[in-house]
């Protein structure tokens, strides 16, 4: 195994930094031998706020980066990492796809280093066993990943019993990289979401946090029947179930998911909607409220007309005023020319005509 410069990890160390400069700056080296994957680069890592180790690793211009328990990494104590001085180590990490050989030095609960990965060739075996397809084509870095994500092969006899097959070597990977486990498809597939039956859907649920207990929370706020392409929307766009129920709260029961999707894409929420409630707005219908923010109708904006003596503007009023620029400031301007009493319908036609304190238009 290459040596690993200590002065120069030491240094790295006790200057704050956790990966060696002149490491970082050497890509991983993919080597094949004796029908073995083995794979060189560098890992950092430090501590997260959930107990476990965060490790990083950078290789062929690629990085990886999970949290693992400290009995994961095998031959690395607490006191090693924990010292106020930089302590050389070496661990493990042990897979059915293969293991990582690292070695460095801990500070502080911090550490960075070299590492070799070498892959098992018993796996590849025994994806083909499994009727894997693309085992022949997998490359250092797929049998990498699966070591990291810790593919085994009684997963694989779960999903096979889910019906999930033939897989590839790149579903196997995807499946394993975003945590998609044979529990979280039975668990989707108790609720009758369709989607749950190829890979494809369950990566993309997973990915975007669709969970069985964020399905039943929406379902307990009235949203049963739910499909998959409305539950991936609301989950990428944050519609959660304590905004759901703040709405609801403030007189909103009836709305749609779109709604709700439209809702949070436009960033209105319930403080929004208080807000505005508060400045003298009563608009009740979503897309009334949307078009209000789009054309970025503020509470503050509200106030500030108010204090010039429009009080009491309807919705399409606040619209037309926004959309063609009648601010406060040019109000302002207007009287200063001795223009007053307007209203806003005329401050909006002078606008539109261009009309400006000290010029007419045309």
């Amino acid at each position: 195994m290459r040596a690993i410069p200590c002065i120069l990890l030491t240094a790295a160390l006790l200057g704050g930094a956790f990966r060696p400069a002149g490491l970082a700056a050497s890509p991983a080296r993919p080597v094949i031998h004796d029908a073995r994957w083995m794979m060189e680069g560098t890992w950092t890592a430090s501590p997260r706020d959930d107990g476990r180790i965060q490790l990083n690793l950078s290789y062929e211009q690629s990085n990886w980066g999970q949290g693992y328990a400290l009995a994961d990494l095998r031959g690395l104590s607490p006191e090693q990492m924990r010292g106020a001085q930089a302590v050389p180590v070496r661990f493990r990490i042990e897979r059915e796809a293969g293991s990582f050989h690292m070695e460095g030095f801990f500070r502080e609960g911090r550490g960075s280093g070299h590492f070799r990965y070498t892959g098992n060739p018993e796996f590849a075996s025994t994806l083909r066993r499994l009727g894997v397809q693309g085992v022949d084509e997998m490359r250092e870095r797929d049998g990498m990943a699966l070591a990291l994500s810790g593919a085994s092969a009684a997963t694989l006899r779960e999903f096979r019993g889910l019906g999930l097959h033939p897989l590839s070597v790149r579903d196997v990977v995807q499946m394993s990289i975003h945590d998609v486990t044979p529990q979280y498809a039975r668990s989707l597939r108790s609720l009758g979401l369709e989607g749950t039956n190829t890979v494809r859907g369950l990566v993309e649920m997973r990915i975007h946090r669709v969970s069985v207990e964020y399905v039943r929370q929406m379902e307990a706020l009235g949203y049963r029947g739910l499909s998959t392409r409305q539950l991936l929307q609301m989950s990428i766009h944050g519609v959660n179930p304590r905004q759901v129920a703040e709405l609801r709260e403030l007189g909103f029961r009836d709305l749609t998911a779109q709604d709700l999707v439209d809702l949070r894409i436009h960033d209105v929420g319930p403080r929004y909607i208080r807000e505005m409630r508060a400045a003298g707005v009563t608009e009740t219908t979503p897309r009334g409220l949307v078009e209000l923010k789009i054309h970025q109708i503020t509470p503050g904006y509200i106030r500030a007309l108010a204090e010039l003596g429009y009080r009491g503007l309807s919705r399409r009023q606040l619209l037309q005023m926004g959309i063609h620029g009648v601010t406060p400031e040019y109000i302002r301007e207007m009287r200063a020319t001795g223009v007053r009493d307007l209203s806003a319908e005329a401050l909006v036609r002078m606008r539109i005509h261009g009309v400006r304190a000290g010029r007419r238009a045309g």
